[in-house]
């Protein structure tokens, strides 16, 4: 492949082109490069608006669009503590279109969102819900009331402990 031409053969060229006195074999001339290079670069001008095409990506397309990536980092915003697999039956019931995990997971970090430790927000901490709560419970006595120790329970249900943000942000959970 032949080497670029110096960007002040370019300018000149540019401005040969938009000056459009000459023809292009004058231009060539005069730049001291091949009509089909100023050829080129006519093409180049008129369809991108630069002497150079934009680089083409190599490789896959993205599974996963910048659109849905948007949708999905919105969605984490209100809801950070979900599993890499609830993302992906978010995206397929929003999008229709069936991500992997790691994929998802790639996207979010090439968006610049991290995983990190939830800092939980309790509701209790409300006091208007704290004194609706308090109420409701004045209405039992004591013999109502059950409690269940959840320490045998499975690990994924409850408080989350890590969730997905923007780096240098913490995510929080109202719990």
């Amino acid at each position: 492949m032949a080497p670029r031409l110096p960007t002040s053969k370019l300018h000149l060229i540019n401005n040969l082109i938009q000056s459009q006195s000459l023809t292009s074999f004058q231009m060539a001339e005069a730049a001291e490069c091949s009509e089909q290079t100023i050829k080129n670069i006519c093409r180049n001008l008129r369809l991108f608006g630069h002497v150079h095409a934009p680089s083409t990506r190599i490789g896959r397309r993205r599974s996963i669009t910048p659109p849905m990536l948007e949708a999905l980092c919105d969605h984490l915003l209100e809801k950070p503590g979900r599993y890499l697999e609830e993302m992906a039956i978010f995206l397929r019931d929003e999008f229709r279109m069936l991500a992997s995990t790691s994929s998802i997971r790639r996207a979010l970090v090439s968006k610049g969102w991290s995983k990190k430790t939830v800092r939980q927000k309790a509701k209790e901490q409300n006091a208007e819900l704290r004194e609706i709560y308090l109420h409701k419970l004045s209405e039992f006595e004591s013999y109502h009331l059950v409690y269940v120790d959840e320490s045998g329970c499975d690990k994924r249900i409850g408080f989350r402990r890590t969730g997905w943000s923007p780096l240098g942000v913490a995510p929080r959970q109202v719990s």
